[in-house]
């Protein structure tokens, strides 16, 4: 369907979209990840599970072109969801920022679990051609990984080592889509999180993988949100220092929005010995502190740092990393035998409480 919008239900199979991913470098911090597993073997996974039973959420794709004349890049759809008015409105939104060359609908199935507990929701596409830790590899100055960042996330011009336009950054085309969304969808509630039309960040929570996890984490040193949730994120080490970005030390906005991650434990693309540094270094507790994930956990001790070992799902075509995509990556995580995402309750405890 070519049609600008499309209104569809969640009736509609969860499949993943098939994206060329570019080989990116292991320690540059990569989001999207390359076509193999060479420096981990994938265990056999369990067989492909059949499409999750329907919901009565609304689903809406919006072209960022449709919303913003301006837009050069980026082009495919933002996934918007709206809870169901059976459902219990949280009165907040979840924002997914995908990772490197990745979109919203490779990540839908967070999403979906976002509206189906009350939550607003938006898979939101951004201009993330560019692999930050690619970008900022060699580089000797200390506040690269964060001014890149911070002009992805803006559009401001931060930084000589990219060119990103407001029209194709993260918080103007948020922006731009929930004022969209409430002009255009005007009974389903998404103008409450706006004020004079900006963001009203007090009832955001942001989440992201890989190289999304990145920019949500730069944006609660920006912006005081709701919560924000990592997956495979976020994957800045500076190989100067041969430790974390100097921005991951940086104070939050007051009052500082509670963190948690999740990371699979055999990732070659983010390893864990350096994330979990990270993670301790943004105040998600020490790495004693680790909550490991089965298929079938739902109690996770108050700990803000889950991982797992679970096998990904490799049943498609996706030439995306498997271990590095499992915790989230709608191809890759693994699936129950009715269809829903086995880490479906770390979802809920990580990003929606």
């Amino acid at each position: 369907m070519d049609t600008p919008v499309r209104l569809r239900y969640a009736s509609l199979n969860v499949a993943a979209s098939i994206l060329a991913v570019a080989s990116l470098l292991s320690l540059a911090g990569c989001g999207g990840g390359s076509s193999s597993d060479a420096a981990a073997p994938v265990p056999t996974p369990p067989p492909p599970a059949p499409s999750p039973s329907p919901s009565s959420f609304t689903e809406h794709e919006v072209r960022p072109q449709d919303i913003d004349a301006g837009v050069t890049t980026a082009l495919e759809s933002h996934v918007a969801v709206t809870p169901s008015s059976s459902v219990a409105e949280a009165n907040r939104l979840f924002v997914f920022l995908p990772g490197t060359q990745g979109y919203p609908d490779l990540y839908k199935l967070i999403v979906e679990a976002a509206a189906r507990r009350g939550f607003h929701s938006i898979g939101l596409n951004y201009d993330n051609n560019d692999a930050v830790g690619g970008v900022c590899l060699h580089s000797n100055d200390a506040d690269c990984f964060w001014d890149v960042r911070r002009e992805v996330v803006t559009g401001t011009d931060y930084s000589s080592d990219v060119h990103v336009a407001a029209a194709d950054a993260i918080v103007p085309r948020l922006a731009k889509a929930l004022a969209y969304l409430n002009q255009t969808y005007p009974t389903e509630g998404w103008g409450q999180y706006l004020s004079s039309g900006a963001v009203n960040w007090s009832k955001v929570v942001i989440g992201g993988h890989s190289q999304g996890g990145g920019h949500a984490g730069v944006m609660t040193k920006l912006y005081s949100m709701s919560r924000a949730c990592y997956f495979a994120s976020p994957p800045d080490w500076d190989l100067n220092t041969s430790g974390p970005a100097a921005w991951e030390s940086r104070a939050s906005q007051a009052p500082a929005t509670p963190q948690f991650g999740f990371a699979g434990i055999n990732d070659p693309s983010v390893p864990y010995d350096q994330l979990s540094v990270i993670w301790q270094t943004l105040g998600l507790g020490a790495a004693s502190t680790d909550v490991v994930v089965g298929a079938s956990t739902t109690a996770f001790n108050g700990s803000r740092r889950l991982t797992t070992s679970v096998p990904p799902d490799t049943s498609t075509d996706d030439p995306g990393t498997p271990l590095h995509g499992v915790t989230v990556r709608d191809a890759f995580t693994p699936k129950t035998s009715s269809g829903q995402p086995v880490f479906d309750a770390a979802w809920g405890y990580l990003c929606f409480q």
